[in-house]
């Protein structure tokens, strides 16, 4: 069988792009789509070592260890080798997930000739094929994700950092599966926070007049950096004003989170900020 080193290259990067965002999604890390790139470019580098010698076991496994972690600290921003470490296994993880898909799907759809060299599997399929497999196995990852979302951490207390501009600050939070408020457009979830709590960092003047509005009958646009966001509870409806901040922190009992998400600011004068667990549910 003949491996095209252009084909190859170029399916690698395809799906190790699609693993580092699956494994950011599964864990809600914030990720910048240069960085991924460079970290797919390593990886897909990486299996050119099919076309060298029959390497040994130890040897394989050790390269392809390496070549991961390399991966995932380029991809991600990790804060310190525990964090690198739970991040790689859960790469792992989402890898063996997308192979054993990859594969069984290749093989119903006629991916008939294929190689497995130096811990490389390399198989004769079709653009289309490819693209279908690994459509089925981003949402069997996406559906565990919500399975593990289900995790309620409400008793739990946390603090939330919020930098923006310069200025930092704290507020207390708890944990709330009822919060499902995400933004329509990019997905990400969306955290409550008191406005009084967020005085130092906003606009006090276009928040006011963002929250004061009748969006029926008035017509405001949202500064630079702001959106408004559609809520519905029980009781009432509307839109929420959120930004999306330069780097939010949740700090539990035992560790610090940084998260992917919007910072919504509540008209009501709520004690603690409200966020889902699903955000540092791993």
């Amino acid at each position: 069988m003949i491996v095209y080193v252009d084909v190859l290259i170029i399916v690698s990067f395809y799906i190790n792009y699609l693993l580092l965002r699956a494994a950011a999604v599964i864990v809600h890390k914030p990720v910048k789509r240069g960085r991924v790139i460079a970290g797919a470019l390593i990886g897909s580098l990486s299996a050119l070592i099919i076309f060298l010698p029959e390497m040994g076991n130890l040897t394989v496994l050790i390269v392809r260890v390496i070549s991961a972690v390399i991966m995932v600290a380029v991809s991600y921003n990790v804060d310190g080798i525990k964090e690198l470490y739970k991040c790689s296994l859960l790469f792992f993880f989402v890898s063996f997930i997308f192979a054993g898909i990859e594969y069984g799907v290749a093989m119903l759809l006629g991916g008939n000739t294929a190689i497995w060299h130096n811990s490389v599997f390399y198989v004769n399929i079709s653009l289309l094929t490819l693209v279908i497999s690994t459509t089925i196995a981003y949402t069997i990852l996406w559906l565990l994700r919500r399975h593990f979302d289900r995790v309620n951490s409400a008793d739990t207390k946390y603090t939330i950092t919020v930098e923006q501009s310069g200025e930092i600050v704290q507020i207390k939070a708890i944990g709330d599966t009822g919060n499902n408020l995400t933004d329509c457009l990019s997905g990400k979830p969306v955290i409550i926070c008191p406005k009084a709590s967020l005085t130092k960092i906003t606009d006090s003047k276009a928040v006011e007049a963002m929250l004061s509005c009748d969006y029926i009958h008035d017509s405001v646009i949202p500064p630079k950096g702001w959106r408004l966001i559609p809520f519905s509870t029980i009781n009432s409806n509307g839109l929420i004003p959120a930004f999306s901040p330069a780097k939010v922190y949740i700090k539990d009992e035992k560790s610090i989170h940084l998260v992917d998400a919007y910072i919504g600011v509540s008209e009501n004068d709520i004690e603690y900020a409200v966020f889902n667990p699903k955000l540092i549910a791993v």
